[in-house]
């Protein structure tokens, strides 16, 4: 059989049930167990979708009694929180990427460069036999962020935020919607969740003027609307619409997998 491990950050939940959706000739679905991973679990369980919860002493015996011609995908996915802390994040990062190497043919980062925290992930890891990759550009530059590549890349995001007319803007998918209090936290902008008084006094300092709604055309949280509306009534936001694309995305992931047949034909 073959496995490829998905390590991803939550705000990409919606991308990952998308390429699930749409991938026929995946044979099972492993989600590891923990608190960060309870939204792919709902949505996975609220579309249908076939999965089995496992811890990492289980994956072995898994890998072990499938069949050689079936297809496993491995989610394993991680909080917010570590975005508060860039060692944090690359060290959590990168202890999934070893642990997860014992059992992947390849591993696929939903994640950017993140300040330049995974800007070295190839060359750190070019020494294992499983390839690992991360969220990149069509030409092959790795995406900024995750606003990046909800947009599609780093020329769309820039003409983004030039049509903003040099206001301040927020950008928000329908994952960082659904959690705006607990990403302030995250960014830094108050200690309290609740207190939108502290955050308004941060974007007013800053000269941000306008949320960014950007239109994944995925649907899978459905208080999308809504929760944009309450963040710009919250905060005095004119609400620019955005088209936004899961092509970044679905790339990416094909990239990985098309790196499978590779290693195979190498052996």
């Amino acid at each position: 059989m073959t496995l490829m491990s998905i390590i991803a950050c939550r705000i990409f939940e919606d991308e990952i049930i998308h390429l699930i959706r749409n991938d026929p000739q995946i044979t099972r679905i492993l989600v590891l167990n923990s608190l960060d991973a309870a939204g792919v679990l709902r949505k996975l369980s609220e579309n249908g979708i076939e999965h089995t919860v496992c811890s990492p002493t289980e994956i072995e015996d898994f890998v072990c009694s499938e069949q050689d011609t079936n297809y496993f995908l491995l989610v394993n996915m991680l909080g917010f929180s570590l975005d508060a802390s860039p060692q944090l994040l690359k060290d959590s990062v990168y202890k999934e990427i070893n642990t997860m190497a014992e059992y992947a043919d390849t591993i696929l980062i939903f994640y950017g460069l993140c300040g330049n925290v995974l800007g070295d992930l190839n060359r750190d890891f070019a020494h294992l036999s499983c390839p690992v990759h991360i969220l990149r550009e069509e030409d092959g530059e790795i995406i900024d962020d995750c606003i990046g590549a909800s947009l599609g890349g780093r020329e769309p995001y820039l003409r983004a935020l030039k049509e903003a007319g040099g206001e301040g803007v927020y950008f928000l998918t329908p994952m960082g919607a659904a959690f705006w209090k607990e990403m302030a936290v995250i960014a830094r902008l108050t200690d309290d969740p609740n207190n939108t008084a502290m955050t308004k006094m941060v974007f007013d300092y800053a000269g941000y003027k306008n949320v960014g709604k950007i239109n994944t055309g995925l649907a899978y949280e459905e208080s999308f609307d809504a929760k944009v509306e309450e963040f710009a009534k919250a905060f005095n936001f004119r609400i620019v619409d955005m088209q936004g694309t899961v092509r970044i995305a679905e790339q990416s992931y094909q990239r990985a997998k098309d790196s499978i047949a590779k290693k195979e034909v190498k052996l």
